[in-house]
């Protein structure tokens, strides 16, 4: 401003009161000053009580003013929404240039809208959502109209001012705070004031300028109303208009004033002012601090309220309006229309006098001018007629899219024409709705979304209004415009000029729903439609399912719902439609004054429409008039939409029609008549088919046909027409002139055959042609027989007959028989003859001339009649059953053999009785044989087909079969008859020959007769069932499982035991092996002493009888009559069986009956004595003599030790493993744990004295010995490795010590040298008497370690404390692994040992070998030698470590075997040599010598306290005991010589798995070979390993071996090829032939497809052949792929391999079984077909077990070797488990 001038003057007050402030600049300083106002400065203007304030800008110096338009639109806006100021004038130069000036029209109050009732929630809702904000009530809630003048000049120097006017509604709310404290404490903070308590809320609804759209065309010129209510925006608008136009909200750019305005818009077309938080700058709302956040969205939520009740404000008075409106508007247009009416009634009537068919056409004419003018022209005239201006009117004129390409008629029937003017109530709404049309408010959006959410909240429950042609509705209840529909009766759809300038308030703010097919339907169902309409619903409904298809599954629905009215009712005769028209249309204009009578049809009824053939004839009501379809069009109908609606009238329906008619039933009228009979003639000849057209004359029925009636008294004069019915007719052609005198013959009009009525036609009706037969045969009924009919047969042929004229023919007698002069006979009653059919005297001849021959035409003519050819089959067969009745001499049998022979040759396929005989099934009329089963006499009797049979082998059970004298073979094909029983009458019969034998046994025990009687009736029976069995098992194939369901329970297998017969179940009786008794084995022999057997029958071993008795059955039988079993076999044979069930246990479960029952061998052993032979080199058993009894389990114990047992009488077991399992399974004992030991200690105790030290220095040492697991088949104490630890074994050295055993009530002491005891402070203490016996040792340390301590166990671990380290090594004892000990340390100077002197024997040899303390031997070294030892990598470091490996070789043979300058891969093949082939021979003395020196060196170390001869002497009982265990475990060796667990077991046969060296019992050698996979072992060799330990390292060997076979790969189905492969010498005893397990060498595998066609096996194993080989053995014995295929997928899942990984295949040559390529196992067929094809058993999985585990060993190993071995036989040992149960489920 100070820009522009330095002191401005402000100036305000009354009139005469007016105080100025003035501005002026003291140096750098603004100061103001206040008084009086200059007279010379006031202005007065306006009246004396109003108050002014001026603003008085001198300029400094001349500048251009500004735009007068901007700074008026800026002065506008100010005044948007002030109350006081209301007037703004600007003057330049003291000249008026702009003036603005608001006055208020007028105003009123808003009434809140209130709950309908007390409990419903559906009044308005006046508050914000947290309470903070609520509306005033009554007067504080007002709407004011207000109005805006503006003028300005038109330049500054015009004269001339121009003027625009603008109308707007604002509405204004007092609203009511409740701030909550804290809030209100924060907004203080923020802005240094307190909130008001009061505060008012205005918004500024709409503005236009009315008097712009006075001026020209409104509606965008020449004619072409626009589509959208439009102001005036153009360039042309004068400047004051410019002004007044931004006074106006555009839609969606509402502000936002807070005092002036911002620059936030509403996104609506309405202005708010409130006093909002703005920001600093006061052109946006404050929403960054959360007070002021909260604030201000809770007051525009209240300007969303107040929005929302100015809407329904207003919109509720533009409804009271649009009511007054309309009422009177709908009364002034039914008085027009009804006058209108009227003067088009009296101007037909005049218009039909004059001329009826150019009257027809004008009025039809002026009807349609009308109907296209009526309402909507009345409206407008009626608007203009009370001088209303529509100055904003606008109609819809632009085309939718979908309408694009449409002719007119589909653009105005999807699219209506809507001119009617918009009303004021409507231009109102508009203005109001594009107010409420909602955009995104900029730049926040909040804004937008606070206001909608006050305007949805203030009334939730209710819709906002619209504005519909039927007044103001809510937006849910009304609809918008969809594709014409809204043409057809609704009012409350919006018009589409309101919905297109408001569109998104309808959309989005009103939520008016489009219209719907289903609201097309309501509305149709609730009015009766006009004609016009209707045709255009029928017009509209194709052009709307194209343009939406999916409407057009309602059409079903709204053919349903529509009526319509026609002028006129109905006749009572069905007229057509057209007629109805006609006849409306006289009675209009007869009395054009009454009410005119509509007769009202459902569209529904309407079925069809008429085709043009159609057009002109009667039609049926279903039809559609004919006057409305030529509206609607044809072609219109026909339309695909309307399949459901309508369809062409069918022909058919259209004459069972017609056949109805007065045209027809009376000939009247006539023209009707012939046009109807020209129609069904020309559609009759259109048929083709005899079926059609017979369907067609039954609907037409006899109509009455016009005849001319000549003979009418003579009558020249023209001939009158009348109608008959058609079988009094003839042809207009017929020529009846012979006839003449017979009587009076009418033909069919002329005029009908003019007309195109064909003779064919008519004679089809029943017209004839010739006299009628009735008129013929009138004399036949008196005519006589006669030699020769031919003449009769002849005329009748020629004659042209109806069917009527046939059917007498056929039912008159008249026709003579030959030989039978009596009287005549009906056709029917007479045969042609034949001389087949003399055989039966019930045939008839026609009497025919011999000497003339029957034409053909004749023949088929009689046939015609009903003259037969072949008599009925029923006639036939009651000849044949009745001449079956007769007795053999009475009955014809020539006669009755040439009637079957006619019958069987017209039976069969294509047989003239082959159709009907099945009703003849169960008549007996066939020649039969039965067999007498108890006389055995051959019976002959009738029976039927149904009955008997044509195999004779079925006489063997009583059945009727075809006498075999005729040709059974024809007859019963012919017949059906079937040749053999099926399986349910077999049975049947079989059961009741069974009841009848037994019956007979019954009575024959209990009236008993010679001995003679019962061998015959035996003999008699047995023979019987053999041959009722062999013809059975002829037809085993045609029996099923089901079938013999009869015979599960059912004892019929006859056997004949001690001279009597019995039946047996099938499961008590086994077929005989037809074998020498030589060849016969154990189980043949079992089964032949314990069973009932038989010879072997087909039939039988379906039913159920086997070859041989299951383990079970044999178990069974022992466990129920043990006695019986053990009588019938023999101790041996008994054993033998016991050996049996223990090796593969027929049971799953120990039942109690099973431990009750005695049924095992227990042995008392008595007179026993084990004496030395002379020679002491063997024991030799004499004297001894058992006594075997059967008891129960708990009563036998089994021996575990010898010593035990020979001190009490007991029943002890068969001493065999396999019993001893077996027996301790089903609950016997061990002798160990039944004998009680307890043990005294006498005399004195020492402790810590040399044999106690050096004994537990000896514990010490061979501690991790004991406890190996791998030592044991017994498994160890859970505390074993703490018993022996030091600080819980305490070593006692007793004087004596006694040992008591007990057994049951004996007792029984001796003497032994150690046991074991529990000590003090939870020590065990281990007693010693000083010479003990180290088999005492074994047994007291086995009884601490093992949770059961055997003999062999107490001898093991006696070996194991008393033999040297290198004694141990050299048995093979894997002493360096699990002791791993540790260097000598130096010798204690403290106690000077004396030198033991060597054996004599041993004095003259080398230095003795020092065993030092890791066992290994150094030759001619001394024990404290330090020189290195020779390095690897040279021939004498090879030779030295093998020499070390291998002490008993030489090193000659070692030197010999490694060659000059061996690698590493040749002394591993050397070592892997001398560990498979033991020492050379000439080693094994020096060998032997060496040990004993060791053995020597190793007891002279501690000789002076512990001596190496320790109870070898001085006790006697010791010894003896010793030797008698040694004896007993050469008893059981050999009686258990095929024991293959235990730890004796692992003694003899050495640790062929470990990793120690040393030598077995045969003196070959187990070299160390540690594979790379294997899990480390301890590798400081300083330190013992725990048992612990080594559990933990066979864990992790297993994991390992288990990953490894899980790394089995997927075979390739593309097959394998491999090149020619050498195989290198393998070690002895590995080799499996040229080729071992690998690839095949030189060849390729191909894919084989097999029968199914899927490269596969049924279970899914791939399948190959050798690609030399042609595939037909595979193809051939498939069978065998499937059998091995199961046998391989059984393994595979005990080895958890996936199918994928295994494959078969078949190669004819070479060795190979399988082989393993890229992890996958394949497996030749050939082998499985030569060892196990025939019987698949434990035996063929055990093979292919290891099979598997060879080939599975190959995923850690390639080369065959000692470590391929190792693995093979550890995977096979890690599976046994699974393997085990996989040969129990098989068994």
């Amino acid at each position: 401003m100070f820009s522009i001038c330095e002191e401005p003057v402000v100036i305000s007050g009354k009139r005469g009161e007016e105080e100025a402030m003035v501005f002026f600049w003291k140096g750098d300083g603004l100061w103001t000053k206040t008084g009086k106002a200059p007279e010379g400065m006031v202005r007065r203007r306006g009246r004396d009580d109003e108050e002014w304030t001026s603003f008085i800008l001198p300029s400094r110096d001349p500048y251009p003013l500004p735009d007068l338009v901007e700074f008026g639109q800026f002065l506008a806006a100010s005044l948007t929404f002030t109350q006081c100021l209301r007037t703004i004038q600007v003057y330049v130069n003291d000249t008026l240039q702009l003036n603005v000036e608001k006055s208020i029209l007028e105003s009123h109050a808003i009434k809140t809208p209130k709950s309908s009732s007390w409990w419903k929630n559906d009044g308005a809702t006046t508050s914000s959502s947290t309470g903070m904000f609520t509306l005033g009530k009554g007067s504080e809630l007002t709407q004011t109209s207000v109005e805006m003048k503006v003028s300005l000049r038109k330049s500054l120097s015009a004269s001339e001012m121009e003027t625009s006017t603008v109308r707007a509604r604002y509405a204004s709310a007092g609203v009511k705070t409740s701030i909550p404290a804290g809030i209100e404490k924060r907004m203080v903070r923020v802005t240094k004031k307190k909130p008001p308590k009061e505060l008012t809320v205005q918004i500024f609804l709409d503005a236009v300028n009315h008097e712009e759209e006075e001026d020209g065309d409104v509606g965008g010129g020449k004619g072409k109303p626009s589509s959208k209510l439009k102001l005036k925006k153009h360039s042309k608008q004068n400047r004051a208009a410019q002004i007044t136009s931004s006074f106006a909200p555009a839609p969606g750019s509402g502000r936002v004033f807070i005092g002036f305005r911002t620059s936030q818009t509403t996104g609506l077309g309405i202005h708010i002012a409130a006093p909002l938080m703005p920001t600093v700058e006061r052109e946006a709302i404050d929403f960054v601090d959360a007070a002021l956040r909260e604030y201000n969205s809770e007051l525009l939520e209240i300007g969303g309220v107040l929005m929302r009740l100015a809407l329904e404000h207003e919109m509720g008075r533009i409804g009271v309006s649009w009511e007054l409106h309309t009422s009177r508007l709908k009364r002034e247009q039914w008085e027009a229309r009804w006058d209108e009416e009227k003067k088009m009634m009296k101007l037909k009537a005049q218009e039909e006098r004059d001329d009826a068919s150019q009257a027809t056409k004008d009025t039809a004419s002026s009807a349609k001018k009308e109907e296209t003018v009526g309402s909507s022209l009345f409206s407008f005239a009626a608007f203009m007629g009370r001088g209303i201006k529509n100055t904003v009117a606008e109609a819809i004129k632009a085309v939718p899219e979908i309408l694009v390409g449409e002719d007119d008629e589909s653009a105005e029937l999807l699219n209506p024409t809507d001119d009617r003017p918009l009303s004021p109530e409507e231009r109102d709404a508009i203005l109001l709705m594009r107010a409420y049309c909602p955009r995104q408010s900029t730049p926040d959006s909040l804004v937008g979304q606070c206001l909608a959410r006050g305007f949805a909240r203030c009334l939730p429950s209710s819709s906002p209004p619209a504005l519909t042609a039927g007044g103001v509705f809510r937006g849910n209840e009304a609809r918008l415009p969809n594709r014409g529909m809204e043409a057809f009766g609704f009012d409350n759809v919006v018009r589409r000029i309101v919905l297109e300038n408001a569109r998104e308030y309808h959309a989005h703010v009103a939520g008016v729903p489009t219209l719907g097919v289903d609201d097309l339907v309501r509305s149709l169902r609730g009015q009766v439609l006009e004609e016009k309409t209707l045709v255009r619903l029928l017009k509209w409904w194709p052009r709307a399912c194209r343009a939406e298809a999916s409407m057009e599954g309602y059409g079903a629905r709204i053919k349903d719902a529509v009526r319509f009215e026609v002028g006129g009712a109905e006749g009572d005769e069905g007229e057509a439609a057209s007629d109805r028209k006609v006849a409306l249309d006289r009675s209009s204009s007869a009395a054009s004054d009454e009410v005119q009578v509509a007769c009202v049809i459902r569209l529904d009824s309407i079925l069809y429409y008429t085709p043009e053939r159609l057009a002109d004839l009667p039609l049926p009501e279903t039809a559609f008039p004919l006057h409305l379809q030529s509206e609607v069009g044809l072609g219109a109908l026909e339309n695909k939409v309307f399949r459901q609606w309508f369809s062409s009238l069918p022909f058919d329906i259209w004459t069972s029609f017609v056949s109805q008619h007065s045209c027809l039933k009376e000939g009247r009228p006539e023209d009707a008549n012939v046009s109807v009979l020209v129609a069904l003639s020309k559609y009759y000849d259109s048929l083709e088919g005899m079926g059609a057209k017979r369907r067609f004359l039954e609907l037409v029925g006899s109509p009455r046909i016009p005849y001319d009636d000549d003979n009418a008294n003579g009558r020249s004069e023209s001939h009158e027409t009348q109608t008959a019915a058609p079988k009094e007719l003839y042809l207009s052609s017929s020529d009846l002139t012979a006839f003449a005198g017979l009587g009076v013959f009418r033909k069919a009009s002329k005029r009908l055959s003019k007309a195109g009525v064909s003779d064919t036609f008519l004679l089809a009706l029943g017209v004839r042609t010739t006299i009628s037969i009735d008129f013929l045969f009138l004399h036949l009924d008196t005519l006589r027989w006669n030699t020769n009919p031919k003449p009769l047969i002849k005329y009748l042929l020629e004659a042209d007959l109806s069917n009527g004229d046939l059917l007498k023919l056929r039912s008159t007698q008249y026709l003579p028989a030959e030989n039978d002069q009596s009287h005549v006979y009906a056709p029917s009653e007479l045969y042609l003859k034949d001389d087949d059919l003399k055989t039966f005297p019930f045939v008839k001849f026609l009497q025919w001339p011999a000497t003339e021959g029957m034409p053909r035409a004749h023949r088929d003519f009689l046939i015609r009649l009903g003259v037969r050819v072949n008599p009925p089959l029923a006639k036939v067969m009651g000849f044949l059953e009745e001449e079956g009745k007769n007795a053999d001499g009475v009955r014809d049998e020539v006669v009755y053999a040439s009637a079957l022979q006619y019958l069987t040759q017209r039976l069969g396929p294509q047989g003239l009785y082959e159709k009907d005989f099945g009703r003849f099934r169960s008549t007996k009329f066939l020649p039969c044989i039965r067999q007498n089963l108890e006389t055995g006499l051959i019976l002959k009797e009738m029976q039927s087909p149904a009955s008997c049979y044509y195999n004779p082998s079925s006489l063997v059970m009583g059945f009727s079969t075809l006498d075999p004298q005729l040709d059974t073979l024809h007859i019963a094909t012919r017949t059906n008859c079937l040749k053999d029983p099926s399986a349910g009458p077999c049975i049947k019969r079989l059961v009741q020959l069974v009841d009848i034998s037994a019956a007979k046994l019954d009575y024959f025990e209990k009236n008993p007769g010679t001995g003679d009687e019962r061998k015959e009736l035996t003999e008699k029976i047995l023979t019987l069932f053999e041959a009722v069995f062999a013809y059975l098992a002829s037809r085993a194939s045609d029996f099923q499982k089901r079938d013999l369901s009869p015979l599960s329970n059912k004892p019929f297998v006859p056997c004949e035991t001690r001279g009597q017969v019995v039946f047996y179940l099938p499961s008590q009786i086994f077929f005989k092996k037809e074998s020498s008794a030589a060849s016969k084995d154990n189980h043949d022999a079992l089964t032949e002493t314990l069973f009932q057997q038989t010879k072997y029958n087909a039939f039988l071993s379906l039913a159920g009888v086997k070859t041989e008795p299951s383990l079970q059955e044999i178990f069974d039988l022992m466990i129920e009559k043990p006695d019986e079993v053990l009588d019938s076999l023999g101790e041996p044979k008994y054993k033998m069986l016991l050996r049996r069930i223990a090796s593969d246990p027929p049971f799953k479960h120990i039942t109690k009956q099973m431990r009750s029952c005695p049924f095992l061998l227990g042995y008392l052993v008595i007179d026993e004595e084990v004496t030395e032979a002379g020679n002491g080199d063997e024991d030799k058993e004499k004297g001894q003599n058992a006594q075997y009894v059967l008891s129960r389990a708990e009563d036998i114990y089994i021996v575990d030790n010898s010593f035990l047992r020979r001190q009490f009488p007991m029943l002890v077991a068969p001493m065999e493993q396999a019993l001893e399992e077996f027996y301790a399974k089903v609950g016997s004992r061990y002798v160990s744990e039944v004998v009680k030991k307890d043990f005294e200690v006498q005399g004195t105790t020492a402790r810590d004295t040399p044999l106690t030290r050096s004994f537990a220095r000896r514990i010490r040492e061979r501690r991790p010995l004991l406890l190996s697991p791998t030592n044991s088949s017994r498994p160890l104490a859970s505390n074993a490795a703490k018993v022996l630890d030091d600080s819980n074994l305490e070593i006692i050295q007793a004087l004596r010590i006694q040992a008591r055993y007990s057994f049951e009530r004996s007792t029984k002491h001796l003497k032994v040298t150690c046991c074991s005891k529990q000590g003090t402070r939870r020590k065990t203490a281990l007693y010693l008497t000083t010479d003990p016996d180290w088999f005492d040792i074994g047994s007291a340390i086995g009884a601490l370690i093992l949770q059961r301590c055997q003999l062999e166990d107490a001898l093991l671990l006696s070996q194991l404390l008393e033999s040297p380290l290198e004694t141990l090594r050299y048995r093979g004892f894997p002493v360096d692994r699990i002791l791993r000990p540790v260097s000598k340390p130096p010798p204690v100077p403290a106690e000077p040992q004396p030198p033991v002197a060597a054996p004599a024997e041993a004095s003259d040899s080398p230095a003795v070998p020092h065993t030092e303390a890791n066992g290994s031997v150094a030759r001619g070294k001394h024990p404290e030698s330090t020189e290195p030892a020779p390095q690897p990598g040279t021939n004498d470091g090879f030779e030295t470590i093998l020499k070390q490996m291998f002490p008993t070789c030489s090193s000659d043979t070692i030197q010999g075997l490694l060659g000059p300058n061996p690698s590493k891969d040749k002394v591993r093949e050397v070592a892997n040599m001398l560990a498979a082939e033991g020492p050379p021979p000439g080693d094994e003395k020096k060998m032997q010598e060496e040990m004993a020196g060791q053995m020597q060196m190793q007891n002279g170390a501690d000789g002076k306290d512990f001596p190496s001869q320790i109870g070898l002497g001085g006790n006697t009982d010791v010894d003896h005991k010793i030797n008698e265990a040694k004896g007993d475990l050469k008893a059981d060796n050999k009686k258990g010589s095929k024991k293959k667990s235990g730890f004796m077991g692992k003694m003899l046969r050495g640790f062929h798995h470990g990793t120690g060296s040393g030598a077995s019992a045969g003196g070959k050698g187990i070299v160390n070979q540690t594979h790379t996979a294997t899990p480390n072992f301890n590798t400081d060799r300083n330190k013992p390993t725990s048992p612990e330990n080594d559990a933990s390292t066979q864990q992790s060997l297993e994991a390992m071996l288990s990953q490894a076979v899980q790394s089995s790969r997927s075979v390739d189905n593309a097959g394998v090829r491999s090149q020619e492969t050498q195989v290198n010498h393998l070690p002895q005893g590995l080799e499996r032939g040229s080729e071992g397990c690998e690839v095949i060498s030189g060849q390729n595998l191909r894919p084989f497809k097999g029968p199914h066609g899927d490269y596969k096996s049924r279970n899914g194993i791939r399948v190959f052949s050798a690609a030399k080989e042609a595939p037909d053995f595979l193809s051939q014995n498939f069978d065998a792929v499937e059998r091995f295929s199961v046998v391989i997928q059984h393994l595979a899942t005990v080895y958890k391999l996936h199918l994928r990984t295994v494959a078969v295949y078949y190669e004819p040559s070479g060795n190979t079984i399988a082989f393993n390529s890229n992890r996958a196992l394949y497996f030749n067929l050939r082998f499985f077909c030569a060892l196990h094809q025939t019987r698949v058993d434990g035996a063929c999985y055990s093979y292919w077990y290891m099979t598997f585990a060879h080939e599975l060993a190959h995923n850690l190993v390639t080369a065959h070797n000692k470590e391929h071995g190792s693995f093979t036989e550890s995977i096979a040992a890690l599976y046994l488990p699974d393997f085990v149960k996989l040969l129990t489920q098989i068994s």
